[in-house]
């Protein structure tokens, strides 16, 4: 596996979930990128330090994708946050709840019988309910995302961020509200790249037929 080095800035619990993190998403790599995945964790973590999480939340930053994108099951990340947070002021539980509460419930394999379409819908009511810690965490990884797929993926885009103009509705928990802000300015960007897009391409002169 490559030699990756953990940010300095990540006190000594967040290095361990760090190295956590890097072990179960092993050689995966980030789609646009090429990048190892943690680069996206880690993006999504030093967001969430920067306006203001927990270790706690920085923690679950690093590890919300582990549940959904890896082998990895919930009694091994809860073993594992129990013995590390020994005799520290973070709470396991509430670091487990935080990645479950952030690991996507309505999948093609949970949610048998339903469209992407109506998956998003259910998956946007769930997330209304999660902590106001969950949703900042959520819209560290929108930022990270909607960023990454309007500059890669104008095809996928299309679909994404409608559905993120309809999940931000529902994540005005998140705090500082400033990054709820923050989130809908990388949606909006994105919205007007998709409008640039679509008016270049029904401007195009049609070929002349012979």
């Amino acid at each position: 596996m490559e030699e990756l080095d953990c940010p300095a800035a990540f006190n000594d619990l967040e290095q361990k979930a760090w190295k956590f993190a890097v072990t179960a998403h092993g050689e995966q790599r980030r789609k646009y990128h090429n990048e190892p995945y943690v680069k996206h964790l880690e993006r999504v973590a030093q967001t969430v330090m920067a306006y203001g999480g927990t270790t706690g939340m920085v923690m679950a930053a690093l590890l919300h994708d582990v549940l959904e994108d890896t082998p990895v099951t919930e009694e091994e990340v809860q073993s594992f946050l129990e013995e590390v947070c020994q005799e520290t002021i973070v709470k396991p539980a509430e670091v487990l709840q935080m990645v479950v509460d952030l690991t996507d419930q309505f999948t093609k394999q949970n949610a048998p019988g339903h469209n992407r379409k109506r998956r998003k819908q259910m998956e946007v009511e769930r997330l209304s309910q999660i902590s106001s810690r969950a949703q900042t965490i959520k819209l560290a990884d929108i930022i990270d995302n909607t960023r990454d797929i309007i500059a890669q993926d104008i095809s996928f885009a299309r679909v994404y961020i409608p559905e993120i103009v309809a999940l931000l509705e529902v994540l005005k928990k998140g705090e500082p509200f400033r990054l709820y802000m923050l989130a809908c300015y990388e949606m909006q960007k994105a919205v007007y790249r998709l409008e640039e897009e679509r008016s270049r391409f029904v401007s195009l002169p049609e070929k002349e037929t012979e």
